[in-house]
This record gives structure tokens, C-alpha cells and sequence, in this order.
């Protein structure tokens, strides 16, 4: 394979990904969010541990629920009170 094949394959494959990411990010926003949201709670049925990928104040497990984050104390006054994995 010469060097001239290897740049067109390489570009090809930027180009691919650039557009697959157009198509997700603006075509399909609440599409993306909700695969966001779905990867969230499912880590936080494997392990425990609540994360927020995206930013959308959703955070894994919170069963819908928004976390409203106090400014002055930097901690979420609003949540579901999970405490751990006692009995």
C-alpha cells in the first residue's frame, strides 16, 4: 500500500467521524442525552456510584429527579437519600 492510499484512508476516516459527530450532536440532540442518561443509571445500578456525564443536573439513579446545587455550600440540596448498601 503506498503512502498516497494511507492519507486518503486516513482522511476518509476524519471526515466519517466529523460527520457521524454532526449527525449526533446536532440532528439528534435528545436522542444523545437520553443514551447519556441510560449509560448513567446503568453504572449506578452496577456499582452505587451517581455520576452526571452530560451536565444536564440528572444525575444516575436520581430517578428523575433534578440535584439542585446550593452555591454558597457547593452541595446538593435536593436528592433521592441513598446511603449505601446496608441491609
Amino acid at each position: 500500500m503506498s503512502v498516497k492510499k494511507i492519507f486518503i484512508v486516513l482522511i476518509t476516516v476524519v471526515v466519517c467521524i466529523v460527520l457521524g459527530a454532526f449527525v449526533l450532536n446536532i440532528v439528534m440532540p435528545n436522542t444523545v442525552a437520553q443514551v447519556v442518561n441510560s449509560v448513567e443509571d446503568g453504572i449506578y445500578n452496577a456499582t452505587g456510584l451517581s455520576f452526571n456525564f452530560n451536565g444536564d443536573d440528572k444525575a444516575g439513579g436520581d430517578g428523575g429527579t433534578t440535584n439542585v446545587i446550593d452555591s454558597s455550600s457547593n452541595k446538593a440540596t435536593t436528592g433521592v437519600g441513598v446511603e449505601g448498601f446496608g441491609d
